[in-house]
């Protein structure tokens, strides 16, 4: 598990699509597609459109959980605002990127800061416990 996961996990939304694909394709899937509604096929997978953009791969992970009718792609904003800013973006490009006020980022943020905070702090091996 990388360190982006253990700061900001995949949604259980993507899960299933991370979980064949990995982490970094089904970002770029979400900010690609966030709150589109794409055809999924049920037959002929691997020459589809999906197949060719996204690989065979996410392609079938896609039609075994929704092949044969349209996906409504999630929008997950908190999970994409979190990334950006943790990939070094500026708050001006995830507000473009996102749809999102500044207000919003510094919300979603805020709380990220506390996570980054905790994750930091190491104990002192030196001190025994009491307990």
């Amino acid at each position: 598990m990388g360190h982006m996961t253990l700061i900001v996990p995949v949604p259980v939304e993507i899960r299933f699509l991370a979980d064949v694909v990995g982490e970094a394709t089904s970002f770029a899937f979400i900010e690609a597609h966030a709150g589109q509604k794409l055809w999924v096929p049920r037959v002929r997978v691997d020459n589809s459109h999906l197949a060719r953009s996204w690989g065979v791969d996410a392609a079938h992970c896609l039609s075994e959980h929704f092949g044969g009718d349209q996906y409504q792609v999630p929008m997950l904003k908190v999970w994409r605002v979190r990334r950006l800013a943790l990939m070094g973006y500026s708050h001006n490009d995830i507000v473009v990127r996102v749809g999102v006020s500044r207000a919003m980022i510094h919300s979603v943020l805020y709380s990220l800061q506390d996570a980054v905070r905790a994750a930091r702090i190491v104990p002192d091996e030196r001190q025994l416990s009491l307990f």
